[in-house]
């Protein structure tokens, strides 16, 4: 099944408004739970002065918590959260003067992956897929409670989550940087933030 906004022409109207001049970027962040997402996230948007939206937000009002924390949520309700993302981009892109968003979810699902290439492609938005990894020993410290994670959406059931997602995420097809996250980021993202400056 292909998922596509039926109201990408409103979104386009209103980026076509905000135009600066100054191209539009998207660095969306996939890894599965617990890999690091969001701090590196928070690192591109640190090294690039970009706004960071965090998905989860969304989620939280979209999707049963039950269903979040105990399986992988259903197609249907993945596309609307994706969707509203899709529809907050222009005010996004309103309050940051650099045109950098930073959004990170686990992607897993190539369909999606497409429709957020597609999308991106019908806004005129340059899209800039990443993939975290990590050894698992240390996915493992990470999902357990403790610091910065006690309001996690997937909190005391992180390592459940991560496997479960581990057997679903189909490989990313299309062109797309790798960050290790067991390792210091800093240069890792400083490398790619330099690559997109060019293509700026």
């Amino acid at each position: 099944m292909k998922y596509q906004l039926d109201d990408i022409t409103e979104i386009a109207a209103k980026l076509h408004n905000l135009e600066s001049g100054i191209q539009k970027h998207l660095i969306l962040i996939t890894a599965l739970p617990g890999v690091g997402k969001t701090t590196l996230a928070k690192e591109f948007a640190r090294q690039t002065q970009g706004v960071h939206f965090d998905i989860d937000n969304i989620k939280r009002v979209v999707v049963p918590e039950d269903m979040v924390t105990e399986g992988i949520d259903p197609p249907e309700y993945r596309y609307k959260y994706y969707a509203e993302a899709i529809r907050k981009l222009p005010d996004l892109y309103a309050v940051n003067s650099t045109q950098i968003v930073i959004m990170d979810e686990t992607f897993h699902l190539q369909v999606f992956r497409q429709m957020w290439d597609e999308a991106a492609k019908e806004l005129n938005i340059r899209l800039h897929w990443v993939e975290a990894v990590c050894d698992e020993d240390t996915v493992k410290k990470r999902l357990r409670i403790g610091k910065d994670r006690e309001s996690h959406i997937l909190v005391g059931k992180g390592y459940q989550m991560y496997l479960l997602f581990k057997k679903a995420f189909e490989p990313l097809e299309e062109f797309h940087e790798i960050v290790d996250t067991s390792k210091d980021i800093v240069p890792q993202v400083q490398r790619i933030v330099t690559d997109l400056s060019k293509t700026a």
